[in-house]
């Protein structure tokens, strides 16, 4: 059975991945053998050699711990590049397997991970308490609750509700560059404390789309305790039970708002009327509770991956290429010269693949996260290699970021390489414009990738597309100040989601 977190942290401090490792080479020797006599598959998968790990050493359990807490992509890249695309080490003081690379990961989602019921949630029973028995992140993928939960994921985020979207977004982001504008010009040396904004940003955003209505500073700051909770370890007992009591207040408000809505309620706006009607007498989501925590869930879900995603963008192209503000700038102005579109229209956006472009390369060059681990309760075989029942396993998209099979130049910041090559062959002359269009399954996965991958990244591209060309429009520049380390790079939060902390202060200048 799966370790409890609490055991897994105690555990850490004393052993290491190799305590898998059997003994001395006259040992394997003698497993090889046996592994040519084996009768069964049971037999078989028991007499394989482990994933690849880093030799041992005191404590290196906590060691490698920390060090992924403290910088994980230089930790995935370091021993991706010792120990090849699937390895063992210590996540989160629990040995884990990391799969990555895409035929790696092609190979584990198109049959091993549900063949081997690599199905149950890794994650601190804290969090699974708190992402409620309706979050997906706690179902087994089996489950007819999973099941239907997919399928409201598949109209929720696809094309037709995303141009129902639109014009919310789109207004409120308007509204925000307006005043941050209005900021500026009032104190042009005023730093812009921007992730917290972009946060609650996000939020307000999200709430009226999947509730009808924006939040309260209250409320914002309920969300805001809930997610501290969802990521608090075990022994924070004071954290959690504030993020208890947040989520009981939210799901009463929640609630209270989808059964305003189904009565035909005044506060209603388009998106919101779009997503309540989805739920609506929907098979399978006639318990009040599940309503509440799928509405809570889903403003809850991507806010802080949203504006991870809006900020990150916006470094990239200080730290890569100042200069790719004029692209997206041209692009911008091209769409607003068309006749009969909008920038409320979907269609607007739709086109805008140079923008598009810096959103994918900042997710792969600043990759927010790593994906979401879980275990099967039966050992399995994977790639020769015997994963012991227990053992959390997830897939990293970090080692496919940087293969070079894959991304020509995969340190280079190159946002031409998600732009599609135009039919009339006006291209950019960039060598890999479009090389990254049509890689294939298991290349890049920026949500997660399997049965458990995030479904609201086309949300997040699509507000995220909105606030950097929106931005570029705004400002012709801008500068970093706090929050920055001695190179002048912004200082980063690592996990859960990487991020600029909230001291990151941005200085911005007024196009004229």
């Amino acid at each position: 059975m799966k370790l409890s977190f609490q055991a897994c942290v105690v555990s850490s401090l004393a052993i290491s991945t190799d305590a898998f490792h059997a003994g001395s080479n006259d040992a394997n020797k003698h497993k090889l053998t046996q592994l040519s006599s084996a009768t069964t598959d049971a037999e078989r998968i028991s007499l394989l050699p482990l994933p690849p790990s880093r030799k041992s050493g005191p404590f290196r359990g906590l060691r490698e711990s920390i060090s992924h807490l403290s910088n994980n992509k230089r930790f995935v890249e370091i021993r991706r590049k010792e120990l090849g695309p699937v390895f063992l080490s210590n996540i989160f003081f629990q040995p884990t397997v990391i799969i990555g690379g895409q035929d790696a990961v092609k190979e584990f989602t198109s049959g091993v991970e549900l063949k081997s019921k690599v199905i149950v949630s890794a994650l601190p029973d804290t969090f699974k308490e708190l992402h409620t028995k309706w979050g997906t992140l706690n179902l087994d993928s089996n489950d007819s609750v999973f099941k239907e939960a997919r399928r409201l994921f598949a109209e929720t985020f696809n094309k037709n509700a995303l141009m129902q979207y639109t014009y919310l977004i789109n207004e409120e982001m308007d509204n925000y560059i307006e005043n941050l504008t209005q900021r500026v010009q009032a104190n042009p040396n005023e730093e812009i404390l921007l992730v917290p904004e972009l946060k609650d940003l996000c939020l307000q955003i999200f709430s009226k789309i999947f509730s009808g209505k924006g939040l309260s500073d209250e409320q914002v700051q309920m969300f805001n305790d809930y997610n501290d909770a969802l990521l608090a370890l075990p022994f924070e007992k004071k954290k959690l039970e504030i993020g208890r009591v947040a989520l009981e207040r939210l799901k009463g408000e929640m609630i209270a708002r989808f059964k305003e809505s189904v009565r035909g309620g005044d506060n209603r706006n388009t998106a919101g009327k779009f997503f309540s009607d989805i739920i609506a007498d929907r098979d399978g989501f006639e318990d009040d509770d599940r309503i509440a925590s799928v509405i809570v869930l889903f403003v809850w879900g991507a806010y802080i991956e949203c504006a991870s995603l809006m900020v990150n963008s916006m470094t990239a192209i200080t730290k890569y290429d100042a200069n790719y503000t004029d692209k997206i700038l041209a692009e911008v102005q091209e769409q607003d010269n068309k006749s009969g579109i909008e920038s409320s229209d979907f269609a607007f956006w739709s086109d805008m693949h140079e923008t598009l472009g810096v959103l994918r390369e900042s997710l792969r060059l600043i990759p927010p996260g790593g994906g979401t681990p879980r275990y099967s309760e039966v050992d399995f075989e994977f790639q020769g290699y015997r994963i012991p029942a227990g053992t959390a396993v997830m897939m990293d998209p970090r080692i496919g970021n940087t293969d070079p099979n894959l991304f020509t130049d995969p340190e280079m910041f190159a946002p031409t390489r998600w732009v599609p090559n135009k039919s009339d062959g006006a291209n950019s002359g960039c060598p890999f414009q479009g090389t990254a269009v049509k890689l294939g399954v298991g290349s890049w996965f920026p949500g997660g990738f399997g049965a458990h991958q995030c479904p609201g990244i086309p949300l997040a591209e699509l507000t995220s597309k909105m606030f950097l060309a929106k931005t570029v429009k705004a400002f012709d520049g801008w500068t970093f100040k706090s929050g920055v380390d001695d190179n002048g790079n912004p200082k980063f939060v690592e996990v859960p989601i990487k991020i600029p902390s909230d001291d990151f202060g941005v200085k911005f200048s007024v196009r004229q």
